[in-house]
């Protein structure tokens, strides 16, 4: 048989300086024009983004690739896409594409969502009468059938989403391409999306995974490729591969955490102490340092400073910070994340009441969670630190990895259970 989809020693550099990068560019096509090939060397401000990578697909395969921000995933995925053209090496495409990037980039938000499905499936190469026949699926998948023949303008950013995911899982690709989009609705929406993920692989379509959800990697993909700073650091089976990557990441937060705790204590009485807002993937970043300061977190198993630990450890959560002046209804939260944002749980001293009111003091508290049960991945601590409803602190403290067995997971909660099977013959 045939595969699908081969890629062969493929490798994409970019330049660090924009200015550089269109000059490059410029100059590669004339290089191009006049039938000249790279020499593969890179000039002054470039980097291999994605650097010999080769793997190789059939029908019905499913892949997945992991790595930190920047290993140059996305960039692969683009090249398999046909939007980024490789330096080098070869891909050869044996079948239809479907890619779920950036769901709902490609519509026309002046059009109704109907006809909007009609447009993504003609530039797939489907007829009208074709289209037609998928049509009732399309919308019913999608659960926005009310707002169906409204423009996709007036549509939120949640619906947006699942009609593109829809549409693009509905009119049966050969190839489906995925970038980290599979949290899209509520969580029945996102059951839904992989019970209809799990039919097309048994169909025959073959998937290409970019996540920072292992459970997902996992659930979904047969085989893994870890990527570091371009290059291939393991390839294999999903379980494998996911749990050298964790392992990889435990070692690194422990040099991490050294170097930052040796740069904070060289750099603290430099330190300038201002106001800051920024909005990034866990919403509004806010310091009053008018108010609060000193604020130290710390993770512990055993009474031991941790930056990693083995899912279900019994883990204290330590944290103080400094009252400047006084502070009436203070309340702490702690909001456990995802990397890329999602919330997976919350811990607060809304629940208990337990605090309240503090005058230009220490406030210093510990929190016990005994069986700490998130599935092993990276992880994101938040701290909202609010005097009523107004926020005095909300800022990533702490950046973590739960490592674990690698045995199959399907969310990001790993409950422990025992079966009890029992089977009777009928007379």
């Amino acid at each position: 048989m045939k595969p699908i989809l081969e890629v062969q020693h493929i490798r994409k550099k970019f330049s660090r300086n924009s200015n550089a990068h269109l000059s490059y560019g410029i100059r590669d096509l004339f290089q191009e024009i006049l039938g000249r090939t790279d020499n593969g060397e890179l000039r002054e401000d470039e980097f291999w983004a994605v650097d010999d990578v080769s793997f190789h697909l059939y029908p019905g395969d499913s892949i997945a690739l992991i790595g930190r921000n920047g290993s140059g995933k996305s960039t692969l995925l683009k090249m398999i896409n046909g939007l980024i053209k490789p330096d080098g090496g070869r891909i050869e495409v044996h079948g239809a594409i479907q890619a779920l990037i950036n769901l709902g980039a490609g519509f026309n938000f002046s059009l109704s969502g109907r006809d909007n499905i009609y447009t993504s499936a003609a530039l797939m190469g489907l007829t009208r009468k074709e289209t037609e026949e998928q049509m009732e699926s399309i919308i019913e998948f999608s659960e926005i059938e009310e707002f169906i023949d409204s423009p996709v303008g007036n549509y939120s950013s949640g619906m947006k989403a699942r009609l593109g995911f829809s549409v693009a899982i509905n009119l049966r690709p050969q190839i489906l391409l995925i970038d980290e989009i599979l949290s899209v609705g509520d969580a029945a929406f996102q059951n839904k999306c992989f019970v209809k993920m799990h039919e097309l692989k048994k169909s025959g379509v073959t998937i290409v995974l970019v996540t920072h959800s292992y459970t997902h990697v996992v659930q979904i993909c047969e085989q893994a490729i870890w990527l570091h700073k371009g290059k291939v650091m393991r390839f294999g089976p999903s379980k494998e591969t996911v749990q050298a990557y964790l392992d990889f990441l435990s070692e690194e937060q422990v040099d991490r955490v050294t170097k930052l705790n040796q740069l904070k204590s060289d750099n603290q009485q430099s330190m300038e102490k201002k106001r800051t807002a920024e909005v990034n993937l866990f919403g509004a970043i806010y310091n009053d340092f008018d108010r609060i300061d000193e604020v130290e977190v710390e993770l512990l198993v055993d009474g031991v400073p941790v930056d990693s630990f083995p899912t279900h450890s019994s883990v204290e959560i330590h944290y103080r910070f400094h009252i400047v002046d006084r502070v009436t209804d203070l309340n702490v939260s702690l909001v456990f994340c995802t990397p890329d944002g999602k919330a997976v749980s919350a811990i607060s001293t809304l629940n208990g009441d337990l605090l309240k009111s503090v005058h230009d003091g220490v406030v210093d508290c510990s929190v016990t969670i005994p069986d700490f049960n998130l599935c092993p991945g990276e992880y994101v601590l938040l701290m909202p630190v609010h005097e009523g409803k107004s926020y005095l602190y909300r800022d990533k403290v702490k950046e973590f990895v739960v490592t674990g067995p690698g045995r199959l997971t399907w969310h990001l909660l790993d409950f422990q259970y025992d079966y009890q099977v029992r089977c009777e013959k009928l007379a």
